[in-house]
């Protein structure tokens, strides 16, 4: 029995604290699939879990193996050693090839990346398709963890990055999260029990190993349990992660429209949170660039910025939202003759005259809808087009850029191509509801 020895009683305590620290329990007894590699991690995991289903009234496991087809004969190897576990235990059993080389090429991911989405894709597939199956066990353990912290705080991640790896998230436990991987292998190599090593992981090609290899082992000249000090951080870590979380669903309540106001007196870090919330409604991950643009501009009634997939954070007079709705591209330019021109794209008319106008027409919502004008100052052919990157209309003494007349105005960015600008060689002529070029 593995885990009658002292250590085998140590660690079957750590395993024990995690899943009662965490409520895990009642998700495994609703039926489990346990990630099953062939690795020490996951020996150890299947071990306990098939125990603990001993002890819980045999509650349904589904050992799964992923070969990525990666390592050739070796990941073939691993298959037919976690097929041969699992049927030692009396556990059903399926595995799974995946090109991960493949799919990583296609997608410009890298290897490490590419193969964990895989993972994570396929069990979710299966368990879609059974219904006595409907917990995730992964193997991670306390010095994975070490090693997701690390490499999150060196790519510059937030509280939730330098967290960690969490125990429990959504329908995935870690059971193992507590234990370091010298006390798994300590434990196996006892227990004369088979696991299988990967020989890639003693590449320092991938920055996991690498911290792995070098990084960790001189931590523990700093401290006799580097993996108890990180559990600590992490935990401490998501617990304030849980609290700005919740804080920030309080904010919104259930609003994706806020006004840009309330945004501004929001603290920066509960504002990132919000953010954050409001950016998962369409699948992103939002960035602390995109933030830091968002946190400066709050003082604007009307901003724009852009986020991953062509996502948008849009300020429009004073109202916040984030849209995956694009601006219609208006572009056309017609000629203006004597007489009434079509603008089918306004549904609207364009009339030149040399005629007195009735002045029951000149305003439309207080917005002068007509101008006059010398045709002395008409530089060749009168135009009409929408608004352009760089327009500006030189009157009252001053050039005026026509973005800054529309911030002034507080015209939406969405409205602002809905705005018919008449021009001739020379550039801008007139815009509706400002003044006329001097000249």
């Amino acid at each position: 029995m593995i885990f009658s020895s002292v250590l085998g009683k140590d660690l079957y305590h750590k395993i024990e604290r995690a899943v009662s620290e965490h409520n895990m329990l009642e998700k495994l007894k609703a039926g489990v699939l346990v990630g099953l590699s062939g690795g020490a991690d996951s020996v150890l995991l299947l071990l306990y879990i098939a125990e603990l289903s001993k002890r819980n009234g045999d509650f349904p496991i589904l050992a799964v193996h992923i070969n990525h087809m990666i390592r050739g004969e070796e990941a073939d190897r691993d298959e037919e050693f976690s097929r041969k576990l699992a049927k030692s235990l009396g556990v059903q059993f399926i595995s799974s090839k995946v090109d991960v080389p493949k799919i990583a090429s296609e997608l410009s991911l890298g290897l490490e990346e590419a193969a964990r989405n895989a993972r994570y894709s396929e069990f979710q597939r299966i368990i879609n398709g059974r219904n006595d199956i409907s917990c995730i066990a992964l193997a991670h353990n306390a010095t994975d963890n070490i090693e997701t912290v690390l490499l999150n705080v060196l790519r510059g991640a937030g509280t939730r990055g330098a967290a960690g790896i969490p125990p429990v998230r959504d329908n995935i436990v870690r059971p193992l999260i507590f234990l370091p991987k010298r006390d798994i292998i300590h434990l196996l190599n006892c227990e004369k029990i088979e696991y299988m090593t990967d020989s890639t992981n003693s590449s320092d090609d991938y920055s996991r190993n690498y911290i792995r290899n070098n990084v960790i082992p001189h931590l523990s000249r700093l401290s006799h349990d580097p993996e108890g000090s990180f559990e600590r951080l992490s935990r401490n870590l998501r617990s304030d992660d849980e609290y700005i979380t919740e804080e920030a669903k309080a904010f919104l309540k259930g609003r994706n429209r806020i006004s840009t106001s309330e945004l501004s007196c929001l603290h920066k870090s509960l504002l990132h949170r919000v953010l954050s919330i409001m950016a998962s409604e369409y699948s992103i991950t939002l960035e602390n660039v995109h933030v830091d643009v968002i946190h400066d501009n709050l003082c604007k009634d009307n901003f724009e910025c852009t986020l991953a997939k062509g996502i948008r954070f849009v300020s429009e007079r004073g109202i916040s939202y984030i849209t995956d709705s694009t601006y219609v591209d208006i572009n056309y330019s017609y000629e203006i003759d004597n007489g009434k021109t079509e603008i089918p794209e306004y549904n609207a008319d364009f009339y030149l005259t040399d005629k007195k106008v009735n002045k029951t027409f000149l305003k439309v919502y207080k917005k002068s809808i007509q101008a006059d004008l010398s045709s002395a100052i008409i530089c060749g052919r009168l135009f009409i087009r929408p608004k352009r990157d760089g327009d500006s209309v030189f009157y009252g003494g001053i050039t005026r850029k026509l973005k800054k007349l529309f911030n002034d105005r507080k015209i939406p960015i969405s409205k602002r191509s809905l705005i018919p600008i008449l021009c001739d060689d020379k550039g801008v002529v007139w815009v509706p509801g400002f003044g006329v070029r001097d000249d």
